[in-house]
């Protein structure tokens, strides 16, 4: 088990550890080497190299890639050197591959990073390129930490580090029937997220004891189509007597479908409204008809095991102090990602990327998103506040869980 935190002069904030009995490191010449031997035949690593240490790892990142793809991509790169800078001892040598905006160059910068001798690869970020790169690495042995949402692309060996849909209506659901919710229509778009959130949905239910009484669907493209959502209303206006969760996976959607709702009788006073991490935003917060509605939320702060304040919020504030700008949300990952290599090459000895320590069950917390762990599939349970809207804004009635002890069962 693999037990880690950082507490450097530079940063004073944890980093990561498992959630199990962790045990706070410190100071200049942590680790004391991989115990991994590299191969004869290793290339020179071509393109930039954050870190010093002896254990390679690449970063796949869409640097090159135009306008808001490409600024995450850089992102990603910042967030990597700034996890080395707080995690000073790390032995540890990240090469960025730039990916650029063809899925193509996934799979080439993965077999120069194989060439280059990287025994782990974080990144990178869509599913495609994800897929692609996965067919490389593989074969090798060489797991991944992916950024991607899309279940689709987990595989053993290529881990998903980001947060799911299906982590969402996890959380969300097994919330709802601890509160003793026992019945839940829902309201989805017919798109590829609405086909995985109604699966979801369905699975979580059952596995919870809440009824699905009505499923509904509308059509969605760049806004949800008023008329389908009017549909779906008046059907579930049918079993209104019969429900007391109704369920809108879509953002977009939330605000138009409750107050159709509401002209068809089921207002907030009689149901609770779910939502998903989509819901995170004010114009949700401040409509009336969802007043009381229930969504999970990634933590933007957190309390560590030791006291100290860790989140995205603390990620953030310090990013933009050395970046000039805001980070992305995924950029935290790729900061957590780098720490947690680092880690275990410090304490993980030669099965330090094994899939036996990877898939760890006691988990690890993240500096900037909290706790989480990968299951054998490559997907990942993540830890998620629930968040209930109050009067305009937004307060957590459930704390992210710190531990594996707190996640839905």
């Amino acid at each position: 088990m693999i037990r880690h935190a950082v507490s450097g002069a530079t940063v004073g904030a944890a980093a990561l550890l498992a959630a199990c009995n962790p045990t706070t490191l410190s100071g200049p010449g942590y680790g004391t080497g991989s115990g991994f031997n590299q191969p004869l035949s290793v290339s020179e690593p071509t393109g930039e190299v954050l870190g010093s240490g002896s254990v390679r790892v690449a970063l796949l990142t869409p640097s090159s890639a135009e306008g808001v793809f490409g600024q995450t991509g850089q992102a990603l790169r910042n967030a990597a050197a700034m996890a080395l800078q707080d995690y000073s001892s790390a032995d540890l040598q990240v090469i960025v591959k730039d990916v650029g905006q063809d899925t193509n160059g996934a799979s080439q910068q993965a077999s120069q990073a194989l060439a280059e001798g990287a025994q782990l690869v974080i990144g990178p970020l869509r599913s495609d390129a994800v897929k692609k790169a996965g067919m490389v690495l593989k074969p090798a042995g060489v797991p991944m930490i992916a950024f991607t949402k899309d279940t689709g692309a987990a595989a053993q060996g290529v881990y998903l580090i980001n947060f799911s849909p299906e982590n969402d209506v996890e959380r969300i659901i097994s919330y709802a029937a601890s509160q003793g919710k026992r019945s839940v229509a829902a309201i989805v778009p017919s798109t590829p997220f609405g086909n995985i959130v109604e699966a979801s949905l369905r699975q979580n239910a059952a596995r919870h004891g809440m009824r699905v009484m009505s499923i509904e669907s509308y059509k969605s493209g760049n806004q949800p189509d008023p008329f389908g959502l009017q549909s779906a209303a008046e059907q579930i206006a049918k079993v209104k007597d019969q429900i007391d969760t109704v369920f809108i996976p879509e953002a977009a959607a939330a605000v138009s479908a409750a107050q159709l709702l509401a002209g068809q009788g089921i207002r907030n006073e009689n149901v609770t409204f779910l939502g998903t991490s989509g819901w995170d935003q004010a114009s949700i917060s401040r409509e009336p008809m969802l007043e009381g509605a229930w969504y999970p939320a990634p933590p933007k702060v957190l309390r560590n095991l030791d006291g100290r304040t860790i989140g995205f919020d603390s990620f953030a504030s310090r990013y933009a102090s050395q970046f000039g700008s805001q980070p992305p949300r995924v950029a935290s990952l790729a900061y957590d990602s780098v720490i947690l290599a680092a880690a275990l090459v410090a304490q993980g000895g030669e099965r330090r990327f094994s899939s036996q320590t990877l898939t760890d069950p006691n988990g690890f917390i993240g500096f900037g998103d909290g706790f989480f762990r990968f299951r054998t599939d490559g997907t990942s349970q993540r830890s998620l506040a629930i968040m209930q809207v109050s009067r305009g804004d937004a307060k957590i009635v459930d704390a992210a869980p710190m531990s594996a002890a707190g996640l839905p069962k």
